[in-house]
């Protein structure tokens, strides 16, 4: 178990099963579904004598919060609220600076969970969307960014193909396309797009001697219909993908549309490894 300070969730274990819980109502499990597969997920922690408080403490604390509090929790909780020894020893380990600041954190728990629960609280489900993009669908993607004009690019294209399909969390379906390495004014016609190499999402080796990895491949993430930047978008049509960018892996680096929560965006990233490329194969 990883620890960070002595409130409740400042461990892993704690942390996770609040997590959890909470995903497995949104996921529209009832409270018994939710509490039975918590259970069997975490099987582990069940004799240890250090997880176990952890587990049941943050159970009953997160289900009194939603007003979701089952007897047998509050049973099992308060159980080791009255037999904190291992704990203390764990604690202790610690040269025992933290010991009086954990039994003030278990002394404010029991006190919460001897006291009437608030009504059950409304979780909302997830909202789960699944992108409509076929496999080998062309698109045309015009650049908007203020990187892209600070770069010299904008009101230009790029140009991807979806090859594939991934899961994104919580559960949305999402696509894995190729970008060409091409960066224009004037969208090439699909015949020509035959001609052009994909840029490769890893950036070029500066050290002699390794060995360039290949990678074309990256997940573009959508979350709503909303979110995709249609006015952006140009359908060029569909055509088989390439067997080299037939995809062979669960998973790879993702990227975002702008103004998203992704930290890696289409225009940025596409712009960066471009102009790394350009360099690279100039030097």
């Amino acid at each position: 178990m990883g620890a960070w300070g002595t409130a409740l969730y400042s461990n892993d274990t704690a942390s996770d099963i609040r997590g959890d819980y909470v995903d497995l109502l949104r996921r529209g499990n009832s409270n018994e579904e939710a509490l039975k597969k918590l259970m069997e997920k975490n099987r582990y922690c069940i004799g240890d004598e250090e997880e176990e408080p952890l587990f049941w403490y943050a159970l009953a604390d997160t289900l009194w919060n939603y007003g979701r509090l089952t007897p047998e929790v509050k049973e099992k909780a308060l159980y080791f609220l009255d037999h904190p020894e291992a704990e203390l020893a764990r604690w202790e380990d610690d040269g025992g600076k933290y010991v009086e600041a954990w039994m003030r954190t278990l002394e404010k728990l029991r006190t919460k969970l001897l006291s009437p629960q608030p009504p059950e609280k409304k979780v909302s489900k997830y909202r789960l969307y699944k992108c409509t993009w076929q496999v080998g669908d062309v698109y045309a993607y015009r650049l908007e960014s203020e990187y892209s004009r600070e770069k010299g690019f904008y009101g230009k294209y790029i140009i991807f193909q979806k090859v594939g399909e991934t899961e994104c969390w919580p559960g949305h379906i999402i696509p894995i396309v190729v970008v060409y390495r091409w960066i224009g004014a004037e969208i090439p016609r699909m015949e020509e797009l035959r001609k052009l190499e994909f840029l490769n999402q890893i950036r070029p080796v500066s050290l002699m001697g390794r060995t360039q990895e290949e990678c074309y491949h990256r997940e573009l993430v959508c979350e709503s219909e909303k979110k995709i930047p249609v006015t952006q978008l140009i359908l060029l049509g569909n055509q088989k993908p390439r067997e080299k960018t037939v995809v062979k892996k669960d998973r790879c680096n993702c990227m975002g549309w702008e103004k998203t929560k992704i930290n890696w965006t289409i225009e940025k990233e596409t712009i960066d490894l471009y102009l790394a490329w350009q360099e690279h194969d100039n030097a």
